[in-house]
């Protein structure tokens, strides 16, 4: 269960990939933790009010307040 990283780490390893090269997208200051325990990047979906701080304070790389700005930054992403 989160914080722990485990279903990061196992995730990231059955694609391939190091957690470094991973991005958790949550909304609560567990998923945030979870992500910096894995070493990999966060992005804080503040889906309430007042969730911006708190996912700040976490230590999100990012913080989001709608699914659609992260849907627009990818699909503006260049795919690695």
């Amino acid at each position: 269960m989160k914080p722990s990283p485990y279903s990061l780490l196992v995730s990231a390893a059955r694609l391939g990939v190091a957690p470094e090269r991973c991005t958790l997208v949550g909304d609560s200051v567990s998923d945030v933790e979870a992500a910096i325990a894995a070493e990999a990047m966060s992005i804080g979906y503040a889906n309430r009010a007042g969730k911006e701080q708190s996912l700040a304070r976490a230590g999100a790389d990012a913080v989001i307040g709608s699914m659609d700005t992260l849907a627009d930054a990818l699909r503006e992403s260049p795919v690695v």
